[in-house]
Formats: structure tokens, sequence, C-alpha cells
């Protein structure tokens, strides 16, 4: 399954170094969280989810995952 941040980009008809430069990240970094190389630093989600549209929960679905495990066991 691709990275919704790849879905978005290839739907934009946008270049890795166009997101980048929309995003205010280097092209590499964008390569990095498309192919789940690195994560999107909690930081930028905010950012990012505002500039792509895209929920930070489908950004990082491995927060909410933790956040619900979290949230679990103080119950």
């Amino acid at each position: 399954m691709a990275h919704p941040l790849k879905t978005y980009r290839e739907s934009q008809k946008l270049s890795q170094q166009a997101l980048a430069d929309k995003l205010g990240v280097a092209r590499m970094t964008i390569f990095r969280w498309e192919t789940g190389a690195q994560k999107i630093d909690t930081s930028l989600l905010p950012e990012v989810s505002k500039k792509t549209g895209i929920p930070a929960r489908d950004l990082r679905s491995d927060l909410v995952k933790e956040l619900k495990k979290l949230v679990g066991d103080a119950q």
C-alpha cells in the first residue's frame, strides 16, 4: 500500500521536489517519508497535514495505535 503522501503527490501531479518545496523540506525527506525509511516528525505533522489536507492520523497511524494503547492501559 502506498504512503498517503505519495498518493497525494501523484494525484496532484507533483514531483518529489515540488512537494518538498511546498512543505519546506528536502526532496530526500519526501523520498524517505514515502518509502517508510523515515517517519514524519511529530513537530511537522500539523503543517504537513494542513498543506496537503491529509489527516495526521493517516500520515502517522503508528501514533494513533500507540495512543490507543496508552489510553487503554490507563482505563
